[in-house]
C-alpha cells in the first residue's frame, strides 16, 4: 500500500466495494450469454434478435465504467506531509474518537484503522485507514465495505479525514479541545454537488426506466429480477439524497 499509495482490500471486500459495477454489468453479461446461445449452442428460445439484445445490453457498460473509475479512485491514499510525535498522534486520535465515535480496529506504529458506525446519518459507516511514516501520513476513508455496499458517504469520508487532520494540527499547536463546536452547514448546492447531481439524477432515472422496460419486456425470468434491482437502486439513491435536501431545508 505504501509503494502504490492505494488501499488494498481482500477479495470479499473488493467485491463489496465494486458491487455497483458488478450489478451494472449484469445486463451485458446476460446479453453475451444469450448471444452465445444464438450463435454457438443454438439453444436460444427468446423472442429478441441479436441486434435488439445488443441495443438493450451494451449501454449498461458506460455507467459501469464510470462507477468503476470513481470506485477505483476512492482507494487512493491522500498524502499529507506533516511531522508529529507518537503522543501527538494518539491525542489526535483520541479527540477524533470522541467527536466522530470511531471504533478503533488497529493502532500501532505503522498503521491505524478505525470504523465510523452507522448513526442514522444516511451513511452505513466508513472505514478509515492511516499509514504512519516519519514525515508524512497516508490517509484514506471509504464507505465501509464490510456493510451494505454503498457508493456515496454523504460527505462523511471527507469529514473523517478533515476532522482527524485538524485535530492533529491543533494538538501540534497545543490548542485545547473546543467544548462547543458549531460547524458551517454544508452547501448542498455547491458547484461540485450540483455537478454530481446533474450526472447521478439522470442516471438514476435511466436506471428506473430500464428496470421498468426489463419487467414489461423480459428476455427471461432473470431479466425481471434485474429490472426490480435496477428500480430499487435508482429509487433508493434518489430518496436518500432528496431526504438530505429536505431535512436541511426544514432545519433552516
Amino acid at each position: 500500500m505504501i509503494l502504490n499509495k492505494r488501499l488494498k482490500l481482500n477479495f470479499e471486500l473488493t467485491l463489496s466495494h465494486y458491487a455497483i459495477v458488478l450489478f451494472l454489468l449484469l445486463m451485458p453479461v446476460l446479453t453475451l450469454y444469450n448471444l452465445f446461445e444464438i450463435y454457438v449452442t443454438k439453444t436460444y428460445d427468446g423472442v429478441r434478435s441479436a441486434t435488439e439484445l445488443l441495443t438493450v445490453g451494451l449501454p449498461w457498460i458506460i455507467p459501469a465504467f464510470i462507477f468503476y473509475y470513481f470506485q477505483h479512485r476512492k482507494l487512493k491514499f491522500k498524502e499529507v506531509p506533516i511531522s508529529y510525535t507518537d503522543s501527538e498522534f494518539k491525542e489526535a486520535v483520541s479527540r477524533t474518537i470522541n467527536q466522530l465515535k470511531w471504533n478503533v480496529d488497529v493502532n500501532n506504529r505503522n498503521i491505524f484503522r478505525a470504523y465510523r458506525p452507522f448513526n442514522y446519518t444516511l451513511s452505513w459507516g466508513e472505514m478509515i485507514t492511516i499509514i504512519r511514516q516519519n514525515d508524512k501520513l497516508l490517509v484514506n476513508s471509504i464507505c465501509d465495505p464490510n456493510k451494505i455496499s454503498s457508493v456515496y458517504s454523504f460527505g462523511w469520508n471527507k469529514k473523517n479525514i478533515q476532522t482527524f487532520l485538524k485535530n492533529l494540527q491543533h494538538v501540534k499547536e497545543q490548542l485545547p479541545i473546543t467544548q462547543l463546536k458549531i460547524e458551517k452547514p454544508i452547501n448542498e448546492w455547491s458547484l461540485k454537488r450540483t455537478f454530481v447531481r446533474l450526472l447521478i439524477y439522470p442516471f438514476c432515472l435511466l436506471l428506473i426506466a430500464f428496470g421498468v422496460y426489463m419487467i414489461l419486456h423480459p428476455l427471461a425470468f432473470r431479466t425481471r429480477i434485474a429490472g426490480v434491482g435496477a428500480i430499487a437502486a435508482g429509487t433508493f439513491y434518489l430518496y436518500l439524497d432528496l431526504k438530505i435536501i429536505t431535512s436541511k431545508k426544514h432545519k433552516r
